[in-house]
């Protein structure tokens, strides 16, 4: 099943982790006779145990560096994609307030990916940043911010993962201009490496009725 779903549907290998408990469950049965039959085994079962553990550990949990994650990255990208968010949530901040008084009082902040609004929206709370946006996924339930907003500071992922973004915001508004570009102080290439930060005006139709629009599921 492993096999089949995370190898050929491209599946994420944690969605099936529930599974995980009956299959310890029963193995545990199996080990417990396994061990009872020769007592020493428990000695080299232990040692294989840390050792696994320590290199699980590594690879999905942040205990590395953030400069030094870089060779787990191709093996779980979980621990690599939140590197950066801080500089994220500063360069977001700096295009926010770049804008006038004026059009940012209804303006909303949108991203192509829900990770970069869960980011801005938890390490952005307190420095003035309004709710973020997102039409990814079960995101795009939560709404669409200020349904008459005439200014959008869109935020996208570099080109690998979101393509050529700007062309697609230009679907929607008849200015596109690009404010800011993404990185991290690690040179981590994770989704957000390259990516950019739009400011889009004048929308095609009124923001409200764009929202269904900008609906994606990946």
């Amino acid at each position: 099943l492993f096999v089949l779903f995370a190898l050929t549907t491209g599946g994420q290998i944690y969605y099936e982790a529930g599974l995980y408990v009956t299959l310890l469950a029963a193995g545990a049965v199996a080990a417990d006779g396994w061990l009872r039959e020769r007592p020493a085994r428990l000695r080299r079962l232990a040692v294989i145990t840390a050792i696994t553990t320590v290199v699980a550990a590594l690879i999905i949990l942040p205990i590395l560096p953030a400069a030094n994650v870089g060779w787990t990255y191709s093996t779980s990208a979980i621990s690599g994609e939140s590197i950066g968010w801080p500089q994220l949530v500063s360069t977001v901040r700096t295009a926010w307030v770049a804008i006038p008084a004026r059009p940012r009082a209804s303006a909303v902040i949108f991203t192509a990916d829900y990770s970069e609004a869960a980011a801005i929206n938890e390490l952005g709370r307190g420095t003035g940043l309004p709710t973020a946006v997102s039409g990814q996924n079960t995101y795009w339930w939560w709404g669409p911010g200020n349904p008459r907003a005439t200014t959008v500071l869109a935020v996208a992922p570099g080109p690998d993962d979101a393509g050529d973004y700007a062309a697609y915001l230009r679907q929607f508004f008849t200015s596109v201009r690009t404010v800011a570009t993404l990185s991290n102080p690690d040179g981590i290439h994770n989704i957000e490496w390259g990516g950019h930060v739009y400011e889009c005006t004048g929308p095609r139709q009124p923001w409200g009725q764009l929202w269904p629009r900008l609906r994606h599921y990946d």
